[in-house]
Order: C-alpha cells, then structure tokens, then sequence
C-alpha cells in the first residue's frame, strides 16, 4: 500500500515526530510510506528520516523578511502574500493555528488533490480535521490523536465533532483515552480503536553498573512537573547522599527549574542537562528514570526507558503510565501531583538494589510489547480492513531502524578506566565510498596539536590520555605532550584523505567513576559536537582534588572533595586561589586533607577581593599540600562535560565601606575546572517605571525613560546593553537627571538609535524586537541592574501614512527588557477592534 502522515514539522522534535518516524520505519518495510511535512525550519530533519521513507516539505520558512508580516503579525514566508491571510482549511481552534495561512491551506489542497497514497494519516487534531474536510474520497482518511481528549480546548472539540465523522478511522493511543471518545464524541460510522506507539529496540541497554543516578527527559513544560520531581528528590536527598538527578530536555521551564534547584541547594545533585539528540544514551547511564507529568496522553520517555532497561518511577496521572507500567514489577506508579508520593517511590528503588535489578529485567521483557514489529501488524490490519482487503499473512522478519544512523558506522565505547574505544564496523547499506570501512589511522588534533592513533590487532582503536604523553611542561618550559586537557576534534583517514567522524553511537557505561577507587584522573569523555562530530573531551592531571559539594552561603563559600590516590593526612594543606591573569597575585585558605583524601575548605570572598574591589576577573583554585605538591581542582569523575552551562552557583556580595563592591560566584571553566568570578556590584537601585517612545519626524527615533526607586550614588554611570536584535552587542550610555525637591528619587534618559540600522530603511511597516539590559555602576565596569518588576507600557505615534508606529516595553524573568516596535495600518487595528 501507498501510506503518507502528515505531520506539521517533521523537522524538529518531539513525541509525535518520533512516534510519526517510528511507525513510518516499521510500514515502509513492505508499504511505500511518504511523510508530509507541512513545515520546514531547517535543511535536515533533527530524527533523520530513513533512506525508504520519502520526506516532502509543503511551506519552506528558513528564510522570510522578518519585517515583513500580515494579518496578526504572520510572516511572509517563500514572499507569499498569501502567507500572511488567516488559514480557512486549517482550523484557528487548534494549538498551531496561529501559525497556519491562506499559503498552507493552498499547499495541503493540493498536495491532497494530486496523491496516489492509498492511506492518509493525520498527526494532529487540526491536520485530521483538513484530511476530514479536503481529502478525496478514493483516500482512506485515518486521524491519530497523540493527545488527549481533556487537553483540547471546547472550541477545538466543537470543531472535531463536527468534521471527524469524515474520517474512516480515529486512533488513540491508549484504551482510557478511545473510552472517552466514545462516551463524550460518538463518532457514528468512524472505526474508533486505539494503538500504542511503537519504539525499537535501543542499540544498547543498561548493563547493570550502578551509577546511583536517576534520570528524566522531555520537555520542560509545566504538564511534565519537574518542578515537583526536583522537590521529591530534596526530601531524600540527605537519606541517599551519593545519588544524583539528571534532568535532560529543553523548554520554558528551564529558568524556573534552575531557580528552584539554587533556592534547595541542590546544585551538585540535580543537574539541568539540557537536550540530548541520541536520549537513549542517556537512559544507559541511568539506574531507573523518573516521570512525573500531571498528563501523559502515551509516556513515550516511559517506553523508551524500559526499552533501554530502566525501571521507571511514574506519576500515575491519566492516561498512559497506567497502561505502561505494571505497578511493582517493571516500575512503580506514584499519586499524581503529589511531591511526597514521588519522594517515597524514589526513595524506595534507591534504597533497594535487589529491586532496581528484578525490575530492570522486566522493564527490558515487558517492553517488548512496544517493539515496531508487534505494533505495526495492528496499523496493518486496520488498513487493509478499511481497504476491504485481508491483511498479508507473512510476518514483518525485520523492521528498519527509524534512524539511519543504527547500526552505526563508529560505535564508542568508555570503560570504567576511563579509556575510550572506537570500532568501525560494517555498514555495506550506507552510501559511501568510506563508510563501513576501518581507518587507516585516527587524527586527533586541538588548536595546532596533532596526535596519530593506529588501530589494535583487533581493528579497534584505543584513545587512552595516560599512554600519549604527559599533561605538563617539559624542561625548560617546553609545551606538554600527547593528549592533554581540552576537547580534540576526531578525523579518520582513508587513502590519506581526512574527514570527520560522524555517525557516531556513545556508550559510557563506565561512568561515574568513585574518587576513592581513582588514583590519578586520566579519561577520555566522548560527545558530538553542535555539528554531530564525533569529539573527544580529555581530562588529565598527575594530581587532581574532585570536587564533591559546593555551598554558598552565610558570607562564604565552602568546597568539599577529595584528593585522588592521597591516603595521609596533611594538616598543613591549603587551598590556593590564584589570580589567572598573576600567578603571583593569590590568596590562600586552609584545606585540611584527611587520610582517605577528603577535604574542605572555605573561602572568605571579602578577602580574595581586598585591594581589587570593582575588578572583572577570574581566579583559579589549587589544593597545594605542605610539600609543595599542586592538585588541580574540578569534577570530571561523573563523566559530564559541560558544567558551565549546567552548574549554577549563586554569588556572595562584598560591600566595602566606600564605592559600589564586588560580586563574587564559583563558576565551572570550560574544561570543568572549579574557578572564581569577580565582577562589579551593580548598585542596589529599584528600578520602578520603564518608558519607550517614538520620538522624531517619522518616529525613527527611541526615546527611553528609566525611573529609578532610590537617589543615584555618585559617580554612577549607566547603559544600555542590546542582547539580542539587530546590533547585538552594542551599549547606549544614558544620562543621569538630577532629581528635583518633591519629584521622583532617580531618572535617567537617552536617545537609542536603534531604528538607524539598513535593515529599517525603506520599509512600508516596521516590525523589530531587542532585548534589552540595563547597566550601571562606575564607568569602565558596569554591571546589570535588573528591571523585572517594572510593568509592561506602550507609547504611540504617528510614523507615516495610515500608519502609528508603537513601541512596547516589557521585563523579561531574567531581569532584562523586551522592546518591541510596530507599525499599525490604523483602518486595519479598527476594523480588529470593532470585530
């Protein structure tokens, strides 16, 4: 059969996107399967569609004139005026409304009209009601629903209830969620059923090395409650001190999530990771996962962590961890909503190794049920059913990997030494003249650096930073050799042609490493980069001090670890904080080492910043025992890279008698050394009121008015910083008016030129946004001043013909401003208001 989704962005990511991939996989081996993707934001999908899968973008929107927009602000996308009318095929009610045209509406028309596909499913409540409403007859019309009944707005229901009996199928994806459909949305003469969602086989599964780690993926978005995961895990964490919570995945909760971490104190134990593109990598450096959304209309994360071998905690909200998890034997389903029951369900697998064991092997045994082989059979039959047709006999041998990078063409592998293996094995089915071949040789190179790898006996190729060379000066000063510290570029050579290592699958299943079996840090952590290349993150140092716990509080900051292959105790030893830009500039605090190595040591902010207060600088930390003997200090034994990014510390503020002070914050370097900041303290001035106007002939001008709470200090100087927008990184000086007896506090003004940019020039309607931030202090070291209280005001005026440009301003959480200027068609903003 000829079977075609249409999907609306296939190219980004997400449940409905892996689910649309993996169905698409399974059918295409032995159906033609077409995936039709209403939109398309980048050059290639983030899930690679495989080769047997025909992709077809409808609308292009890479690239558009921003300033160039329709009705409710739409962009012009491919230049279409069309695409900037309203969409009347495709439904406003539904979420993605709003994002849809007259454009769209023409594209799906006619990609409807003209298909051979047997089969069209739509993915989406508003692409099922267009499949209902344009599809010709000869088509059987199948509408899927990844959500749930209870999330769509009553608008939207009124309009699927009124179109979906124009569908011949409608499928769910759990039994609890077809039930309410048939009771609150008779659909008479539409098959109603429900179909899980498949997920393959990962490449590899947890192979039962304890990391003391939980693990949650998906969206941060406020259904998926990590907010209360993060509470959960604080009421255990003391009871279970060596285990901590790896909370991978990008969205709008990422501020607020880190926040809340910072108020518990829990830095060091719950790490915000961020998206990872291959998640069941992360899975596998798991002991079980963690849900907790307030809905799930499946748990695809759910499936996938049991396919990789993670029992799985769960919030049992409706409606798919209850038909996932079999309570107690592959998972444990907690009280929704409910930071208590998810803290007892955490607590009773971390402290139970015998159950995370049994439930693992039946997490790996249940899921089965999931695998694309079993589910697609049930897509099958409903086809060839609603097609009159008996569904072919013989059973799918083998379902395509919905990825074309499995198997891989480098599989990399780290042990719990910390060595790093690559093999290359066969891949006769990828295109290529390089493909499935074994290197010559690997070429590992970091800014003028070049080391040559020769593979073992074996084919294999051993990246071990304790065999190629040493990480420290030669005599005389001479540079170090071999692999030291920093992040190597990988490049395999064929035939003496060097190309990057791509399509690469990453197994650390030796990690964490424990700092009390450690003798020396020497590992080789393996990642991809923002371009999927294979590189390789090296750590080493003869003498390394592992940071376990960092606390900022009270005045100070106190860091706790251990110094690796140290088993005696020295009284004498201290921590040194040394000035990177002066060796000779340091300040050294007591760091007693006891005889299994640990130690800590705290540091007085007020006194690394005497002499250099108001200063932007950055100061390295050592332990330096009492004969000498320097330990570098950072955290690398986890196996994560990346810390700055990942690991927050809240300042301490030193505020000496006279001038503004200082801000002082432990940050992680790019190679996760521990190091500090010190910045200036930006003076602690309310900022009440925010105004942006247009000023000027045709309002080509920004006038800015910043009232300001307290009197301004003398010799305070302010800014304007652009963030973000057209001139990113360019600051505006502002100018202090006195204040007057009986007026306000403080107020400064200035003119932004902002509007003065070639992209503005010519336009017939202007559409710009910046953020914006606010700095002051003494001049040469301002810092940000934050503004997130002020409310949001917008000032107008006439800028040229029918139209009244306006300019808004509103705070951003981060304590930043948004300006955002528009112009108005005056007939048109009317014509809104009086419908």
């Amino acid at each position: 059969m000829r079977i075609a989704y249409l999907i609306n962005d296939m190219y980004g990511i997400g449940g409905t996107v892996r689910t649309v991939a993996n169905q698409a996989a399974a059918l295409s081996a032995r159906h033609d399967v077409e995936i039709v993707s209403v939109f398309r934001h980048r050059a290639d999908p983030v899930l690679p569609v495989p080769a047997q899968v025909s992709l077809r973008p409808l609308v292009d929107i890479r690239q558009h004139d921003e300033r160039s927009t329709g009705v409710d602000g739409r962009p012009l996308y491919e230049g279409s005026e069309r695409a900037g009318l309203p969409p009347l095929l495709f439904p406003p009610e539904d979420g993605r409304g709003s994002t849809h045209s007259r454009l769209t509406d023409d594209r799906l028309e006619e990609y409807l009209a003209t298909t051979d596909a047997d089969v069209i499913v739509g993915t989406r409540p508003g692409l099922n009601v267009v499949i209902a409403r344009a599809a010709p007859s000869r088509v059987i019309k199948i509408g899927q629903e990844h959500l749930t009944y209870e999330q769509h707005s009553e608008e939207l229901i009124r309009v699927m209830a009124a179109e979906y009996p124009n569908l011949d199928a409608f499928v769910t994806v759990t039994e609890a969620d077809a039930r309410t459909y048939a009771a609150r949305m008779p659909l008479p003469g539409v098959r109603l059923l429900s179909i899980p969602n498949s997920v393959p086989a990962p490449p590899f599964t947890v192979n039962g090395h304890d990391t003391r780690t939980i693990v949650s993926a998906g969206r941060l978005a406020p259904s998926k409650r990590h907010d209360l995961l993060v509470q959960a895990f604080s009421m255990v964490s003391e009871e279970f001190p060596d285990w901590t919570l790896r909370i991978y995945g990008r969205g709008s909760r990422r501020g607020a999530l880190g926040r809340l971490v910072g108020s518990l104190g829990l830095q060091d134990r719950v790490w915000l990771m961020g998206p990872h593109p291959r998640v069941e990598e992360a899975w596998a450096q798991g002991s079980f996962a963690a849900v907790t959304s307030s809905e799930e209309p499946f748990g695809m994360t759910i499936v996938e962590a049991m396919r990789s071998g993670l029992p799985v905690v769960s919030t049992n909200c409706p409606h798919g961890p209850a038909s996932i998890i079999r309570d107690r034997e592959d998972g444990l389903l907690v009280p929704n909503r409910s930071a208590p029951g998810i803290a007892e369900g955490l607590a009773q697998l971390m402290g139970d190794d015998e159950m995370r064991q049994r439930m693992s092997s039946a997490a790996l045994s249940g899921s089965e049920r999931f695998d694309p082989v079993n589910v697609v059979r049930l897509h099958e039959e409903l086809f060839f059913d609603l097609a009159g047709a008996g569904t072919p006999s013989s059973p799918v041998a083998a379902v395509p990997a919905p990825r074309p990078e499995l198997p891989a063409a480098c599989r990399v592998e780290v042990g719990p030494d910390g060595v790093t293996v690559l093999s290359f094995g066969p891949a006769e089915w990828r295109s290529g003249a390089v493909a499935g071949r074994l290197p010559n040789r690997l070429v590992l190179t970091k800014k003028g650096r070049r080391v040559e790898l020769l593979p073992e006996a074996d084919g294999r190729f051993l990246v071990d930073a304790s065999r190629t060379g040493d990480d420290t000066e030669g005599p005389g000063g001479e540079p170090p050799k071999g692999l030291v510290t920093g992040t190597w570029q990988v490049f395999r050579v064929d035939d003496g042609v060097e190309a990057a290592v791509r399509d690469v699958e990453i197994h650390q299943h030796g990690f964490p490493l424990a700092p009390e079996r450690t003798g020396e840090l020497s590992i080789v952590i393996p990642a991809r980069s923002a371009k999927g290349r294979l590189v390789l993150h090296v750590r080493r140092s003869a003498h390394h001090a592992e940071i376990s716990h960092v606390e900022v509080a009270d005045g100070l900051i106190t860091v706790q670890g251990r110094v690796l292959g140290r088993h005696l105790p020295d009284a004498r030893a201290r921590l040194v904080v040394r000035l990177r830009t002066s060796q000779q500039t340091k300040r050294e605090f007591p760091s007693a080492v006891a005889a299994g190595g640990e130690f800590t040591s705290v540091i007085d902010p007020e006194l690394v910043v005497r002499g250099r207060e108001g200063d932007s600088e950055k100061w390295e930390m050592r332990v330096v025992l009492s004969d000498g003997t320097e330990y570098t200090v950072g955290r690398h034994l986890s196996g994560v890279v990346g810390y700055k990014k990942i690991i927050e510390y809240a300042p301490q503020k030193v505020r000496p008698e006279h001038g503004l002070g200082t801000r002082v914050r432990p940050y992680y370097t790019v190679n996760d050394r521990l190091g500090l900041l010190t910045a200036p303290l930006a003076p602690s001035l309310p900022v009440d009121r925010v105004r942006v106007r247009p000023m000027g002939c045709h309002g080509d001008q920004l006038y800015i008015e910043v009232a300001l709470g307290a009197p301004v200090p003398v010799d305070t100087s302010f800014a304007l910083e652009v963030v973000r927008g057209t001139g990113a990184g360019q600051r505006f000086p502002l100018e202090v008016i006195p204040a007057q007896p009986g007026g306000e506090a403080g107020r400064v003004v200035g003119i932004l030129p902002l509007l003065d940019h070639d992209d503005y020039r010519g336009l017939s309607a202007l559409r710009a946004s910046w953020q914006l931030r606010l700095k002051a202090g003494p001049a040469g070291a301002l810092a940000k001043l934050g503004a997130k209280a002020v409310p949001d005001r917008t000032a107008r005026r006439w800028s040229h013909g029918a139209y009244v440009r306006s300019a808004t301003v509103s705070p951003l959480g981060s304590g930043d401003l948004r300006v955002t200027v528009a112009d108005v068609h005056l007939v048109e903003a009317i014509n809104r208001r009086i419908h």
